[in-house]
């Protein structure tokens, strides 16, 4: 697993975009330190004052929050399901704006093949 530093806006953006996918999954300390890191900006030290633990302690949680978080993104891939969904509404409303009275049946039968079109893990694919 690729070790992240939440140095870069883009790290800390990928962490909360998980988080707030997966937060639900977390234990409760973990959720609750990485609120704290992530969507509040704190420091270690502020968290360990706020929490009542030690600074290893929270920074041994985050760690464990964010390789959980990656985890979670390796098996389930919901981030890339949902990029997906947005780019299935994005061709739709592309292709929805350009109809009218005369040529909706087209569209309608483009529409239709964009959103039935198989893929890979998908319900639609895999027959489940």
């Amino acid at each position: 697993m690729k070790k992240v530093r939440f140095s870069s806006p883009e790290n800390v953006h990928e962490i909360t975009v998980l988080l707030d996918i997966y937060e639900g999954l977390l234990p409760p300390r973990q959720k609750q330190v990485a609120r704290l890191k992530f969507d509040e900006d704190m420091s270690v030290s502020e968290m360990s004052e706020r929490l009542g633990i030690s600074r290893q302690g929270c920074d041994d949680a985050i760690k464990r929050c964010v390789r959980a978080l990656f985890s979670y993104e390796a098996r389930l891939n919901f981030k890339s399901k949902l990029a997906r969904m947005e780019e299935i509404v994005q061709e739709s409303l592309k292709i929805a704006e350009g109809m009218n009275e005369s040529n909706w049946h087209d569209f309608r039968k483009c529409l239709l093949k964009i959103l039935k079109k198989p893929r890979v893990g998908s319900e639609i694919q895999d027959g489940i």
